[in-house]
């Protein structure tokens, strides 16, 4: 039951880099039709491939790798950390995807079920053995088997008393399905996750299901409605959720994780942003205006159904800002965000102001940011600006936008842990944000 350290790889690869030196992660890619591989030049994808003979590779988030084999397990392990978290919370339920091409669901299944068995166990299934002369007393049954003899004051004295005991059994079917998947979980997971091998000795002891892994989410289906206990229904949901979402291909490769991360990159600064006394994480994307169409010769006003959408929208004492999570590489222009991406910030700011402007004598400032993933909080970019074409500045009908990087794993690591600790403050070389 040896686990697998694993290889390295990153989001946004080249395919053909991959094609050349690692054709076994491309072909288990294409058996579970992820990673966009076949439409993109890059690779789309986070997270874990797990392969019976060449074990497992991670795909780091882009910009997070440093080549060095202790810092990027460390930021593997937060990655698979995340994702887990992100497949719980992305919906607000357990088993529900994230509307992006993967299955982070099933991680947080896997977290849940290690989490388990590191805090209880194997399930050990209680019951009562009739015993003689062990146990609690069974008075009524020893009175209708046992023969009494009289004592000198004339009493029945029984030499034999029926009995009963209670016992616990781990070679219940439920016991051995939840040892047979953790022993799965230890080898493709147990780098990232913690306390599986510590009880290692009562997975060995325990027997294997007497029958093929094909049968046993339909032996859990039977199973379940006779169960009454918290935990044993909590087993049985959840290792029939990993069973039904981890059927190997025909390879026998499994795969965990996401193409788009962007959505993951969003959640993740949404929930770790340092946010200022002031911030009443006001919901402010249903107070933007949204568009109307009108009906002509009457006076109905037809709107659409959606409208603008900020990623993230923070309150100071006497400011705000407008955040885009751009998972871009955000080297140069041709990496960076284009104008559609541009104009809707723009739009942003107007939208924003029309209700903060709304009551006030003087208008607020509003201020524009682009966050990038990065490997420190540092990037060659400082701000987009709408220019005339021959370079000079516009009027102040086009406020700029800044440009901000965040570090991947320091971000990770705060959303692991659950604390607000990205300062884009800290982040502002030019000090655009004014603080």
């Amino acid at each position: 039951m040896k686990a697998n350290l694993p290889v390295f790889l990153s989001d946004r690869d080249p395919v053909a880099v991959l094609d050349r030196h690692a054709d076994t992660v491309l072909s288990a890619m294409r058996e579970w039709g992820i990673g966009r591989i076949d439409e993109r030049e890059t690779v789309h994808f986070c997270g874990l491939i797990h392969h019976p003979e060449e074990g497992a590779v991670v795909f780091l988030p882009r910009e997070s790798g440093t080549g060095d084999p202790v810092t990027d397990l460390e930021t593997a392990s937060l990655t698979m950390q995340a994702l887990a978290r992100f497949g719980v919370e992305a919906s607000k339920r357990d088993y529900e995807d994230d509307g992006e091409a993967g299955n982070p669901g099933s991680l947080s299944v896997i977290r849940r079920l290690a989490d388990d068995f590191r805090d209880h166990g194997l399930f050990a299934e209680r019951t009562r053995q009739r015993t003689i002369n062990s146990g609690k007393p069974d008075w009524m049954r020893t009175v209708k088997r046992e023969v009494a003899i009289p004592g000198h004051k004339g009493q029945p004295i029984f030499t034999d008393i029926r009995s009963s005991r209670s016992t616990k059994s781990s070679d219940a079917l439920l016991s051995q399905i939840q040892a047979a998947v953790i022993r799965e979980i230890h080898v493709a997971h147990s780098w990232w996750l913690t306390g599986t091998f510590s009880r290692r000795e009562e997975l060995l002891s325990c027997q294997r299901p007497p029958f093929p892994r094909t049968t046993w989410v339909r032996k859990l289906d039977a199973l379940l409605p006779s169960l009454y206990s918290a935990r044993s229904i909590f087993l049985a949901e959840y290792l029939r959720y990993y069973l039904r979402e981890t059927r190997a291909s025909a390879s026998g490769s499994f795969v965990f994780g996401v193409e788009g991360f962007h959505s993951v990159w969003e959640t993740i600064l949404r929930e770790t942003i340092k946010r200022s006394p002031y911030d009443t994480m006001r919901n402010w994307n249903s107070e933007l205006p949204k568009p109307f169409y009108l009906h002509q010769g009457s006076l109905t006003q037809d709107p659409r159904s959606r409208g603008m959408q900020a990623d993230i929208i923070l309150e100071h004492e006497s400011s705000f800002t407008i955040v885009d999570a751009k998972y871009y590489a955000a080297k140069n222009a041709g990496t960076a965000p284009g104008w559609p991406d541009i104009a809707k910030q723009i739009f942003y700011e107007k939208a924003l102001r029309e209700i903060v402007d709304n009551n006030s004598e003087l208008p607020a400032v509003i201020h524009n940011v682009f966050a990038f993933p990065a490997a420190t909080n540092d990037g060659p970019l400082t701000k987009a600006e709408i220019r005339h074409t021959n370079g000079k500045p516009v009027s102040s009908a086009f406020p700029p936008i800044t440009c901000l990087y965040v570090s991947v794993r320091g971000a990770l690591k705060h959303y692991v842990f659950r604390s607000q600790g990205v300062d884009l403050d800290n982040n502002d070389p030019v000090g655009a944000l004014g603080g």
